[in-house]
């Protein structure tokens, strides 16, 4: 074989070799690429609503009146068709991934003890079955009532009740609420949570595009801890504040970013509360204080974002990682969802 010939059979080689990598490359892009739309729709799944309502009789439960013990995945989703009852003395468990559809005008109503502690990838659901349903109410509810993994979402007070003006009521009542997303919530009436000498705590949570006529939060003579929650695209109608603290026992607000609130102002208290009331180290966001969101569906922060490392900088408000609290629903040591 002459050196001409060997040395095109040298390229030919070389040209098949290197063919081969760049085919190797494409491939492991196209797996890369598949792996991340993966991700990205699993992660959407967390937050979006696009679900498919039962609408044939048979694919889910009816449940209404008093209930108690446990409601389970196997038998999700239910549909509420009256008002449901945990009675004081009685308690409820809901498991992770249960799916819970009210009726119009329906209402949740607890007066003992309700444990609904989703995961990050099970998350229990308070939806509406065609359009509206009237919220949860826990009143008198003593027995440290827990929600965590929830998604509360098309509760719309469509007329008003003397005893439950809210979209979610505590009176009375004991309550934390963890890496729950309220969404889509209005109330023509009165406030979306209203808090009466309760104890609530709300943590890293996620309150966006919901809608009252007063305040989205109202607290009266109640112990209240709002720490590391996104407020975003809230309104109220009457250009009232945000939050407003009325005779408070005890009440902390920090850690928290407030965006694109329609309101008169993001937080109220009356004049006589100052020495029990903390509010410290929230973001204040405007035209010009862009929190930098990643994107509006779950709310994290992009890397640049001026609210990383801006939270209490006491240890009990580190996050995971043992660094300094990020504000926001995914800062501290509840931050990781």
């Amino acid at each position: 074989m002459n050196k001409l010939a060997k040395k095109d059979l040298f390229e030919i080689f070389n040209f098949k070799e290197a063919d081969m990598k760049i085919k190797a490359s494409i491939f492991i892009i196209c797996i890369l690429l598949v792996l991340v739309t993966i991700n990205s729709c699993t992660e959407r799944e967390l937050f979006d609503n696009n679900f498919i309502l039962p609408s044939v009789s048979g694919l889910y439960t009816e449940i209404s009146g008093t209930v108690s013990g446990k409601l389970t995945k196997e038998k999700s989703p239910y549909l509420i068709t009256k008002d449901l009852i945990v009675e004081s003395g009685d308690s409820l468990i809901i498991e992770p991934g249960v799916v819970l559809f009210f009726n119009e005008r329906c209402k949740f109503l607890i007066k003992g003890y309700i444990k609904a502690e989703g995961t990050r990838t099970q998350r229990i659901y308070f939806t509406s079955y065609k359009g509206s349903w009237n919220g949860l109410s826990f009143n008198s509810s003593v027995d440290g009532s827990k929600l965590k993994f929830c998604i509360i979402e098309e509760v719309n007070k469509i007329e008003e009740s003397t005893l439950e003006k809210s979209g979610l009521d505590f009176v009375n009542a004991y309550c934390q609420i963890q890496n729950t997303i309220f969404r889509k919530n209005s109330n023509d009436y009165s406030h979306f949570i209203s808090c009466t000498n309760s104890s609530i705590l709300i943590s890293n949570c996620i309150l966006t595009d919901n809608t009252a006529k007063n305040f989205v939060i109202n607290a009266i003579n109640s112990r209240i801890r709002l720490i590391n929650n996104v407020f975003y695209n809230n309104q109220s109608r009457e250009e009232q504040p945000i939050i407003f603290v009325k005779r408070s026992l005890n009440t902390e607000i920090q850690n928290n970013i407030f965006y694109k609130n329609k309101s008169k102002e993001e937080i109220k208290t009356s004049e006589s509360d100052t020495n029990k009331i903390i509010i410290d180290y929230n973001f204040f966001g405007s035209n010009s204080n862009d929190p930098q969101f990643w994107n509006y569906e779950n709310f994290r922060l992009y890397y640049t974002s001026p609210c990383i490392d801006a939270g209490n900088p006491s240890p009990e408000f580190n996050d995971l990682n043992g660094t300094r609290n990020d504000q926001g629903a995914y800062g501290g040591p509840n931050g990781n969802w």
